[in-house]
């Protein structure tokens, strides 16, 4: 023996090999995408910016703000990359592929929703946990800043908590999934 391990799944499919290309087309036409959609709206308007989408407001926390002063955060690659959520997304989407190979194009999909449901919890919960940079101390409390380019001074209202992210909870409810090709 070599010392190889054997990884992998056997199906045995039941019926030509019409079947067979059907299921591997539906796979390749169907796949399951976590995150915040173009149309999940504002999150909040400021004086300075205007509105800011929920997308874009992901897209600062993922990736920080120097000129904000707004550390990265990223939220959602990390909670799903978790050993144990991916493990679980693996799992539902070898069902998914399985139930397309046999044809059950319906069994594939609901499977391809779990995982979602998966990735859309963990990214939730992820927001929730202290793995996040914390808000800074000015942030918690309150206080005055002067605005970089101007020089002038303005107050920062305190949020009252370090946790980033959760003052309105509207970024961490906009998280959400879809199967396309559905």
């Amino acid at each position: 023996m070599s010392g190889r391990v054997k990884t992998g799944v056997t199906v045995k499919v039941s019926g030509d090999a019409d079947a067979l290309k059907k299921g591997l087309d539906f796979l390749k036409n169907h796949r399951v995408l976590v995150g915040i959609p173009e149309s999940a709206g504002a999150a909040r308007s400021s004086a300075d910016n205007g509105s800011v989408t929920q997308v874009q407001l992901a897209f600062i926390h993922t990736y920080g703000s120097p000129l904000n002063r707004i550390p990265p955060r990223p939220f959602l690659e990390p909670a799903i990359s978790e050993p144990d959520t991916q493990s679980k997304i693996v799992e539902n989407m070898k069902q998914a592929a399985l139930c397309a190979i046999k044809g059950d194009t319906g069994g594939a999909i609901s499977e391809m929703h779990k995982a979602g449901t998966r990735g859309e919890n963990a990214a939730q919960t992820y927001i929730g946990s202290d793995k996040l940079a914390p808000n800074a101390p000015i942030t918690v409390e309150g206080g005055w800043m002067r605005n970089r380019k101007s020089g002038k001074p303005f107050k920062v209202e305190g949020k009252g908590s370090s946790r980033p992210l959760i003052d309105t909870g509207s970024l961490r409810s906009s998280i959400t999934h879809v199967v396309e090709g559905e």
